[in-house]
């Protein structure tokens, strides 16, 4: 009877310790929460702290995580304004704004077709910019420059792809066809676009180089969302009155979509994403480019892993392109001095975490390489003579 209660009595701790690790697996595979629109927009962000994790050496194992750090008066006070925050008269007159800008070539729909991104070969982006003829001047005279030191000039796009890659060609095609929507009408307006042109060439650049370091996938469509990502900031400069006292900070990110919600009802992000709708870009483009600054007010493990690395990637490429572009003598030459763990400051409070996964493990050596920022610094020079 002894040995009997014996034998219950374990099978009993047998099945209760089967039922706690089939719900130990069940909670590990459920799946990451998705981050509301409610979190990131029209919504004050919580008094919180931040634990980010600090990848292991090497990229292996688990990462752990790391003192907490307490979230930047600034950004606990901010709101993300979105559109359907505004009133809808408010939503009208900015759109109607919007549509002012007048609308780059057909071409700029083909470019971005997810089709075309996906499959596109080195004949078929050479036809299109063809068909361009103004835009496949500006394209080979910018890839005949001293920046991409081909030995010989080339005469044809196709030869141009063949060199310089698919990325790379099609970027500078992106840059050129975008430009076309963006004529300053006088000489402060021309000096904010002429920066902004600036970041948004370098930050493309550093995103062509960086993404496939860390294995990021599809990094070419990643390098044009990086480039839209700029629009933004260009309609919110032409959106402007151009008189004394509306010059934007060019400081923090945080900072300057204050400024503009304050005065447009909209940050440049989401500005940009109206500018993208009216233009009758796939809504899947126009998602991903309006994420990218938004991570300034999402915070990590709300997105699923794989998108909270890219935006997190193109984010970073974002503001490092804005930071080699000042032109107020405080821009650094390169990246050799650039720490992520670093910054601590409201505009990488969120992008921090999202980034501190063990895939990125070695990005602040990837950022540190030598032929990286040697082609940054030519590029940086370039560019910066250029405008």
């Amino acid at each position: 009877m002894t040995y009997a209660l014996i034998g219950l009595a374990l099978l009993a701790t047998l099945a209760a310790a089967g039922v706690l690790l089939i719900r130990a697996r069940t909670a590990a595979r459920a799946p990451a929460p998705t981050l509301t629109r409610a979190a990131t927009q029209g919504a004050r962000l919580p008094r919180a702290v931040s634990t980010p994790l600090t990848p292991s050496p090497g990229g292996a194992g688990v990462a752990t995580p790391a003192a907490p750090v307490p979230m930047p008066d600034a950004l606990a006070a901010f709101c993300w304004a979105g559109p359907e925050t505004l009133s809808t008269a408010r939503q009208h007159a900015l759109v109607d704004a919007i549509r002012n800008i007048p609308r780059p070539p057909a071409a700029l729909h083909q470019l971005l077709s997810p089709q075309f991104l996906e499959r596109a070969n080195s004949n078929e982006l050479a036809d299109l910019i063809t068909s361009e003829v103004r835009i496949a001047a500006k394209v080979l005279a910018t890839v005949n420059s001293p920046y991409y030191g081909l030995r010989q000039p080339v005469s044809g796009i196709g030869q141009a792809v063949t060199f310089l890659g698919l990325t790379t060609v099609r970027s500078i095609c992106l840059q050129y066809l975008l430009d076309d929507s963006f004529k300053p009408g006088n000489q402060q307006l021309k000096r904010a676009y002429d920066q902004i042109w600036a970041a948004s060439a370098l930050a493309s650049e550093l995103c062509a180089q960086l993404s496939p370091r860390l294995s990021v996938p599809d990094s070419g469509a990643l390098v044009a969302q990086v480039l839209l990502s700029f629009l933004g900031h260009l309609a919110t400069a032409s959106l402007m009155p151009q008189q004394p006292g509306t010059t934007p900070p060019t400081t923090d990110l945080l900072a300057r979509t204050r400024w503009a919600q304050d005065r447009l009802g909209l940050g440049a992000s989401e500005i940009g994403g109206l500018l993208l709708q009216e233009w009758g870009l796939p809504t899947a483009i126009v998602d991903e480019v309006r994420g990218i600054d938004r991570l300034l007010v999402t915070p990590a493990l709300t997105l699923p892993p794989q998108r909270s690395q890219r935006l997190a990637v193109a984010y970073l490429c974002a503001r490092l392109g804005e930071r080699l572009a000042q032109t107020d003598g405080t821009a650094p030459a390169d990246l050799t001095g650039f720490d992520l763990d670093s910054e601590t400051g409201a505009d990488f409070f969120h992008p921090r975490a999202h980034l501190a996964v063990p895939a990125m493990a070695r990005l602040n050596d990837h950022l540190q390489s030598t032929d990286l920022n040697r082609n940054l610094q030519t590029l940086r020079a370039a560019v910066l003579a250029r405008h």
